[in-house]
């Protein structure tokens, strides 16, 4: 059976009608409740996935030969949003998910790949400039995803869940706006402290070659890349605080 046919049987067990239809998606097509069900299941894997990676890098921010403030200011800050990708997997999209059809979302359902790998790959490694390089091109790529999911995947969701008169949905909704937006924005201020920390001052090369692996996370979840100018906007023109990252002092991320 296929995935949306387990769905859509979910739901009605439950009693909900999976063909109601809540409106238009992204692209201007039809989103039923069956389908809204199933993303959210995504958004939950996906969020998920992205504990163990920043888990990671929080340790490998201590590794890079960095000063010491920006060092702790990484470890803290990737530390913080590693618990705040694991609380948003599962107890707000996951939990969601589940009282819609009585099973978790798995692990396959992630469209950002195995946390696993990921982790992996910023193992910390006995060279400080290795561990940097590798620091920067995970900040870059995090970026490019967080950013899509805050611009347009939450408030996609946000929208269908307006549509729907239910207690999950309006549940949902209020979670996200209390929690996630708050959360999410702050992770889109660690990549550009990141990037005014470690990279700005490289030269157009490396500026270049960190806004292109920046556009391969867009790219992942089908975004447009960004240009020059439209990159520089979204970074701004200077960093953000260490009291900024870790929710101590109110910014704006997008």
């Amino acid at each position: 059976m296929s995935e949306i046919a387990q769905a859509r049987g979910r739901l009605s067990d439950r009693g909900i009608d999976p063909d109601l239809v809540l409106g238009p998606g992204e692209l201007g097509q039809a989103v039923d409740v069956g389908e809204l069900y199933l993303t959210l299941g995504a958004v939950a894997a996906s969020e998920k996935a992205g504990q163990s990676p920043t888990y990671a890098a929080a340790r490998l921010a201590l590794h890079a030969g960095l000063p010491n403030e920006i060092a702790d200011t990484l470890f803290l800050a990737y530390n913080q949003q590693s618990a705040e990708e694991a609380g948003h997997g599962d107890k707000v999209f996951g939990n969601a998910f589940f009282a819609l059809g009585g099973t978790p979302p798995h692990a396959e359902l992630s469209v950002v790949g195995n946390p696993a790998d990921a982790a992996s790959l910023l193992a910390v490694s006995d060279d400080p400039k290795d561990n940097k390089k590798r620091l920067g091109s995970f900040a870059a790529i995090v970026g490019g995803l967080e950013t899509v999911a805050l611009q347009r995947a939450f408030p996609a969701l946000v929208n269908l869940c307006e549509r729907w008169d239910h207690p999950v949905a309006r549940d949902l909704l209020q979670q996200m706006r209390d929690i996630v937006r708050p959360e999410e924005s702050r992770h889109v201020l660690l990549f550009r402290y990141v990037f005014h920390q470690l990279i700005a001052s490289k030269g157009e090369r490396v500026v270049t070659s960190f806004r292109e692996v920046f556009n391969g996370g867009r790219t992942q979840l089908g975004a447009a890349a960004l240009d020059a100018a439209e990159f520089e906007r979204l970074v701004g023109g200077s960093s953000p605080t260490p009291r900024q990252l870790l929710g101590k002092d109110r910014a704006l991320a997008g």
